[in-house]
Formats: structure tokens, sequence, C-alpha cells
């Protein structure tokens, strides 16, 4: 503990002396950033016993990130609160030292304010990007660890932070932070690491740059309408099985209620050619996969708008399954709008947090 406390006063030291001095000889667009060093102080809470049995200590993340502070050149900057866009970089101890090692994570986020007056903020940072696990499963040397299958995977990171004001530049701030590694069933085990954590750290803003007001044009709450075509790759049990395809479509039915967000429906068919459910009672491991392998499912949708850019979320329940465990999913993405009608997207599907597959699609509004 003590070598992680020194680590971080480096940081800030770094922050509060070293930053400053090399700030008065760079340009504008450098003043124009802030730079950030954290830790987070994992918590472990039991649920799994694959899980419990490879956790044998607390996970400790170290957090270093550049961001920009928008300043209102774009209308949803301004309809945002003026949010701050960044990268960050996560590395440390994932609190299963001796089956699944360190983990680090490449991850860019968007920060948005929550409340801000003259010394005191609050904010929701969300971040989603790759993550990198040191000791995943191996059937040879690794065979306990349940928890993850690949080095790579994906990342998503939440963040509750309150920061006060201690300085003109710069700022502490602490609160909770939850950290999901998972390679959405790419390769088995994915049971998903997750990492609950209280969080501390220190900001060091360059300048603060002025930010533009325009008027806000009066909101239209209109009806959109939307068609989705997407496909994920994912092994299915036993273990070290092959890759099987999985075909989504979906239609999707969203209502404007403000400026940054709508809420609605969608209906989604899948085939997925990995749904396999065990033979009870089978004196050796066997599947049976002789079921149509059709999923049909109704979601309620939440969608956060950032310009071209969204966050939806969703949560569905299944009317038609064979092969169903759970009764209803999640699923948490992005969303990138090209123009008027035609749509990118990129969802992570889960079962009470448990990850099933990532979906990469694209999107038609009519």
């Amino acid at each position: 503990m003590y070598k992680r406390l020194k680590s971080f006063f480096i940081c800030l030291t770094f922050i509060f002396y070293v930053v400053p001095t090399l700030a008065q000889h760079t340009d504008s667009l450098i003043k124009s950033l802030s730079i950030n060093a954290a830790i987070h102080h994992g918590l472990y809470f039991s649920g799994n016993v694959k899980s419990d049995f490879v956790m044998d200590s607390r996970p400790f993340l170290g957090e270093i990130d550049i961001s920009l502070q928008t300043g209102g050149q774009k209308i949803w900057q301004q309809l945002n609160g003026y949010p701050v866009i960044g990268l960050g970089i996560l590395f440390g101890k994932s609190g299963g030292d001796k089956y699944i090692g360190n983990v680090g994570a490449l991850v860019p986020f968007i920060n948005f304010p929550l409340y801000k007056s003259h010394a005191f903020k609050m904010n929701f940072k969300f971040g989603l990007g790759a993550g990198w696990v040191q000791k995943p499963f191996d059937a040879q040397t690794n065979y306990k660890d349940f928890v993850i299958g690949s080095h790579l995977n994906a990342c998503i990171n939440l963040q509750v932070l309150s920061g006060v004001q201690i300085e003109k530049n710069t700022c502490l701030h602490i609160g909770f932070s939850f950290t999901h590694f998972s390679n959405g069933s790419v390769k088995l085990p994915n049971l998903g690491l997750n990492i609950p954590a209280l969080s501390a750290g220190a900001e060091y803003s360059f300048t603060r740059q002025p930010k533009i007001k325009r008027p806000v044009p009066p909101l239209k709450k209109k009806w959109h309408y939307y068609l989705f075509t997407s496909a994920a790759v994912k092994q299915s049990t036993p273990l070290e099985s092959p890759l099987r395809l999985v075909n989504l479509m979906s239609f999707e039915i969203l209502r404007d209620f403000s400026h940054t967000g709508r809420y609605g429906a969608g209906f989604n068919l899948t085939y997925d050619r990995a749904l396999s459910s065990e033979v009870p009672n089978s004196p050796t491991f066997a599947f049976d996969e002789s079921k149509l392998k059709l999923e049909a499912s109704i979601y309620g949708a939440y969608e956060y708008v950032i310009g071209d850019l969204s966050i939806p979320l969703q949560l569905g329940i299944y009317l038609y399954n064979n092969y169903r465990f759970s009764e209803i999913y999640e699923n948490i993405g992005i969303k990138y709008r090209f123009n008027s009608h035609w749509i990118a997207a990129v969802l992570l599907k889960a079962h009470l947090g448990n990850g099933d597959f990532i979906q990469w699609g694209v999107g038609y509004k009519f």
C-alpha cells in the first residue's frame, strides 16, 4: 500500500509543479488541455463461485489521462453542458494476482458535468476502449482462470467524481468507478472481470477557455424509425470450440424527449449458431444443438445523443429462445451517424453483466 501511495504522490508532484512549467513553453492548443492522475482502490463482491476462486487480493488501478475542454464550437457541446473529451490509460492489479495478473486499458472517454459551482463540481465519465489481461485462460498452464479467455478485451469504464478547486488550475477529486473487461465470448471462458472501486486523483488544466453560447434551436419532438443488421462471432461450450457466426436484425422506434435524449422500444431477431445446452445426467460433457437457434425479443431503449454520436442503453426480454439461461439481457455501446440515413453501431450484449458477444452493424433511418 505504501508503494501505491508513493506513486500517487509522485503523480501529484508532476501535476502541481512540472506540468505548469511545461505549459509556459507550449502553444495555445496544448494550453487548452488538461492532465489527470488518479488511483482506483477496488472492491470485490462475491457472487460467482468461479470468480471467487481466482480473486486473491484487492484490485488496484492507476490512471493517467489527457483531455480537452469543449468550448461550444459545435451546438452539441453547449447542449451537453460543455463536456470534456479525452484519452485515458488504466493499469494495475486485477485482484487475481495468481490466475489473472495485471490489467491495462486504453480508453477514449467523454466527461459530462452534472453540477458545477465556483469551487465544486460533479461529473459523470463514460469510456469505452481496448483492454489487456496478463494471464488469460490456458488449458495447459492456467486452466483455473474461468474469468477471462483472451489477452485482448473490450473495456468499459464508468466514473462519478466530485471535485474541489484548490488552486486556479488545479482540482482534487474523489468518487466511484466501475471497470469491466470482456471479450464478448470471442474466446471462452468469458465471465467478465468487474472492478468497482473508490477513486481519488488530481487534475491540472493549463488554461480556462471561454465558452461560446449560441441560441438553442427549439426542440422538435420527432419519431425515428430504424432498421439495423449486425453480426458477431463467439465461441460456444465446451471450451476451445470453433468460432460461430451470429446474425442479428432489429427494428427500433425512438422519440426525442430533449435535445440530448431519446427513448423507445425495439424488436430483435437473432440467429446464434453458438447456442447449445448441456445434456443433463450425461456421463461425460455432452451438449445438445438440435433445437432451432433463433431468438426473438423486445427491448426498451434509451439513447443519449452527443451530436452525431450516441450512447444506446437497451434492456430486453426474450419472447422465444430454446436455449434460454436468462429471461433478460442488456446492450450498451455506441452509434455514429454518417448522414441523415446511415448509422454504424457497436454494441456489447450481456446477461446480468456476463458478456455474450460484441455485435458490429449498420443501420438505416427511414
